[in-house]
Formats: C-alpha cells, sequence, structure tokens
C-alpha cells in the first residue's frame, strides 16, 4: 500500500491540548504507515503574550494587525509555547514530532499580504517540501507553526488555515484536516456531513455558511480543486463536514 500523506491543522482549543481521542487516531496512522504532518496556529498564547505586554490586539477583516516588534512575541507563542507543547504531548504518546524551525525559511515562502493594512502577514507563495518529504520518510511528525519568511528574510505570521492547504497541495496530500472548535458546517443545528462544489455556493447564498467560515469553505474548495482528494473540517480528526468534489 502506498503511504498517504494526511495535513492536520491544530488550532482553537486542541492547539492548548490533545485529546487521548485525538492521540490515539494519530498512533492509529502512523502505524498504518500513514504520512502526517501537522501545522499549527496558536492565537490563545499569542494574546496572552500581548497582554502581558500591554500591547493591544487589533483585528481588521478577521486577520491580526502585526507590527515587525510583534513577531519576537508571535514567535515565541507559536514555537516555545504551543509547538513545544504539541511536541511534548506526541513524544509522550509514543508518536516522534519533530518541530521545524530553522528550516522555516527554506520550506515556508510568503510575502506580505498587505503590508499598509495588516503589517507584517504573509500569504504563502510556494512550500519547498524536500525537508518535509525526507522527514516524513524517516517516520516522523513535522510540526510546522504558521510562520513563514519573505525574499528579503522578514519574518511574517501566516493564517494557519492557508498555511496548511499550501502543504497539503504541495504535498498532494489524500486529506488536509482542519480543525477547529465547531463540529463541522452547521444547518438547523445539525452537522451537514458531506457538502460537494455545488452544495457550496448554494449554502453560502442561503446564508447557512456565513461569517469566518466562508473563507475556511473557500479555502478547502480550492484545495480539493488543487488535487487533494477532500478536506475535513470539524472538531476531532474523523467527524465533521467533508468537502469534496
Amino acid at each position: 500500500m502506498t503511504a498517504e500523506y494526511i495535513v492536520i491543522k491544530i488550532g482553537g482549543v486542541a492547539s492548548k491540548q490533545l485529546t487521548p481521542e485525538i492521540l490515539t487516531k494519530l498512533s492509529e496512522w502512523q502505524q498504518a504507515g500513514q504520512k502526517i504532518v501537522v501545522v499549527h496556529g496558536g492565537g490563545f498564547a499569542i494574546n496572552q503574550l500581548m497582554e502581558e505586554n500591554h500591547i493591544p490586539i487589533q483585528k481588521v477583516n478577521g486577520l491580526r494587525v502585526t507590527s515587525q516588534s510583534d513577531m519576537a512575541l508571535i514567535k515565541e507563542a507559536l514555537v516555545d509555547i504551543v509547538g513545544e507543547n504539541l511536541a511534548g504531548e506526541l513524544t509522550t504518546a509514543g508518536l516522534p514530532a519533530y518541530q521545524l524551525v530553522d528550516e522555516l525559511p527554506d520550506l515556508v515562502h510568503a510575502d506580505f499580504l498587505d503590508q499598509e493594512t495588516y503589517g507584517f502577514v504573509g500569504e504563502v507563495k510556494n512550500i519547498t517540501n524536500q525537508t518535509l518529504v525526507a522527514l516524513l520518510a524517516q517516520g516522523k511528525i513535522p510540526l510546522i507553526p504558521s510562520l513563514g519568511y519573505s525574499e528579503q528574510g522578514d519574518l511574517l505570521n501566516i493564517n494557519a488555515d492557508y498555511l496548511a492547504r499550501a502543504v497539503a497541495i504541495s504535498l498532494g496530500a489524500k486529506k488536509l484536516i482542519l480543525m477547529t472548535d465547531v463540529k463541522g458546517v452547521l444547518e438547523n443545528g445539525q452537522v451537514l456531513e458531506h457538502l460537494n462544489f455545488v452544495d457550496v455556493q448554494k449554502k453560502i447564498e442561503s446564508c447557512v455558511i456565513t461569517g469566518g467560515m466562508i473563507p475556511k469553505i473557500q479555502s478547502a474548495v480550492q484545495t480539493v480543486q488543487a488535487g487533494v482528494e477532500q478536506v475535513i473540517i470539524g472538531d476531532n480528526l474523523t467527524d465533521g463536514t467533508i468537502i469534496k468534489e
């Protein structure tokens, strides 16, 4: 059986602590020879450090406005707090996590999204995945913080959903799992288990999909269009809303 790539974006409450169910599922996949990559945000840790340092939190269009001086705190939050905590939890569960930090400039090539509006917020231009592929071949689980570097060497803050999408596309992953604090796309309080491209457009037009879920779903559609078999949005690794062609 050919090994399949699974890219998981961990955000929300899961980035504070992984449940036993998540760790069990990751172990099952690892033992079955699946190759797992984790991309993580860490908004709660960033907010905590910013508050401790009396730096106001400002958002525009749902994105954190980020000054160059904020980037040291953001890197500390993502790498030293969230990343190290996730790596520790995975290692304790017998899963060989590997935190990508020094390798990031050669892995995530980014550019300023709109420096005037957002400051040091980036968009992914390209993923050079040789390092990832080599780590995965060694049976490791790479952990990637939602950061990237510009051509000029500027460290940029990147939306974790978009970074996970770029990584999944670059690997030709079988699935991308976007873990969040909601159970999936809800209609009348019930999770919609499957959505195809036509459904997505209808649900946006009829205001079933609203707010912050719209870019997440549109991003999921683009991911499938780019060759990833399915995208799952939910609060665990197996259930939620599956977006397929």
